[in-house]
């Protein structure tokens, strides 16, 4: 049996692109793309030559019951994802689904009470959980770095116009999943909220449609309380631009913020603490999923952990 993980594809659209191929490329020693399919099948030729994949299926379903294939990603619609999900899980196979996990909390209650029927592993794609940045974050405040944690915010922006490739994307125009471009991409900031905060156990939003090309929703405002009793707010917005941090957390100590790349701690007295990585969120998420698979570790990133991240991005969108 082959030391790689042989992985198929269901889905080429653009993460497939410019996320994962990048991070593929460089885990040649761990993971092998072997198959892949796409409702189009022209679409999923043209990535098989792009990401020298040997054979493209004419459906998921002949994909996932190829025994070629050792594990499933599946990078479909929101609303697609669940049934495919289910029917990889079932045929035996590894899964790797984007987020969020299902369209709805309703339906991702349905999915995780279904999937646990099943032995093979299944790890939801929130690269955030293994940003770096996002766990040293963590650790200031458990180091009590930071003090007593009293406001957080929350800035989760993106401008979205035609020069951005996510805004020709068919299924984000017309959502069937709730919260539309905000939840999509919002669920990300759910999950470094949760991991660096905890829950609130208080959320109250408001929502707006400024650009009707977004719609139904491309803004969202909320506040919140923590357990703690530290206060927080939070901001999305896909019709406006924004540079700067995407979440701080203000103390009795000192302020942490968290970007892209780097995690900064600020001490009262102004002394500045940088945590910088260049490690790839994806290339970091491919390559747990193969030990998953390979090796039998256990998933670092749970259906149960999706489910409260969208469960969180929900109280906010709705």
């Amino acid at each position: 049996m082959s030391s790689k993980l042989r992985l198929g594809m269901i889905g080429t659209g653009v993460a497939a692109r410019k996320l994962y191929l990048p991070a593929f490329n460089r885990l040649g020693k761990k993971l092998e793309v072997v198959a892949c399919t796409n409702r189009t099948r022209k679409k999923a030729e043209q990535y098989a030559r792009l990401a020298n994949i040997p054979r493209v299926f004419d459906s998921a379903e002949e994909l996932i019951l190829s025994p070629d294939v050792e594990a499933v990603l599946i990078s479909l619609p929101i609303d697609a994802q669940p049934e495919l999900v289910e029917r990889a899980l079932a045929a035996g196979k590894a899964v790797l689904s984007e987020k969020p996990m299902a369209p709805s909390v309703a339906e991702g209650k349905k999915l995780v009470k279904a999937a646990a029927r099943y032995a093979a592993p299944w790890l939801v794609g929130e690269n955030f959980a293994f940003m770096p940045a996002v766990a040293r974050m963590r650790a200031w405040l458990e180091q009590g770095k930071i003090g007593e944690p009293r406001l957080v915010e929350v800035m989760q922006m993106t401008f979205m116009d035609a020069k951005n490739p996510y805004f020709h994307t068919a299924w984000r125009h017309q959502p069937k999943h709730v919260g539309g471009f905000v939840a999509d991409g919002g669920v990300h900031m759910a999950h470094a909220l949760r991991r660096v905060m905890g829950t609130p156990d208080l959320i109250k939003s408001l929502t707006a449609n400024f650009d009707p090309a977004l719609a139904p929703i491309d803004t969202a405002v909320a506040l919140f309380r923590f357990p703690s009793g530290a206060l927080g707010t939070w901001t999305s917005c896909f019709s406006a631009h924004y540079q700067g941090p995407m979440l701080r957390v203000y103390g009795s100590k000192a302020t942490a913020e968290l970007g892209w790349s780097h995690a900064l701690l600020r001490s009262r007295a102004g002394k500045e603490t940088r945590f910088e990585t260049q490690v790839d969120s994806f290339e970091a998420q491919f390559s747990h999923f193969c030990d998953v698979v390979k090796k039998g570790v256990p998933v670092a990133y749970t259906p149960a952990d999706a489910l409260d991240d969208l469960t969180l991005i929900e109280a906010i969108v709705r």
